[in-house]
């Protein structure tokens, strides 16, 4: 269990890092399904672009809950 929940951030970030690349590039990543949403605050005066796919985020973290599951806790 406590792989698992080690292996969400890195989840995060490797789908963050991916996702931008490609959605950046224009392509949807086919069964990935990569999709843009703006982000806009005006309080702070933010506005960009983050990329996201959640098949990319499942099998990302499932990748990396395996690896951190065989190394051990």
């Amino acid at each position: 269990m406590i792989s698992l929940l080690k292996a969400i951030p890195i989840g995060i970030f490797f789908t963050l890092l991916i996702a931008l690349f490609m959605g950046s590039g224009g392509t949807t990543g086919g069964q990935l399904n990569i999709r843009s949403f703006d982000v806009d605050i005006a309080m702070l005066g933010l506005d960009f672009k983050l990329y996201w796919s959640w098949m990319l985020f499942l099998g990302g973290t499932f990748l990396f809950w395996v690896l951190i599951f065989m190394m051990g806790d």
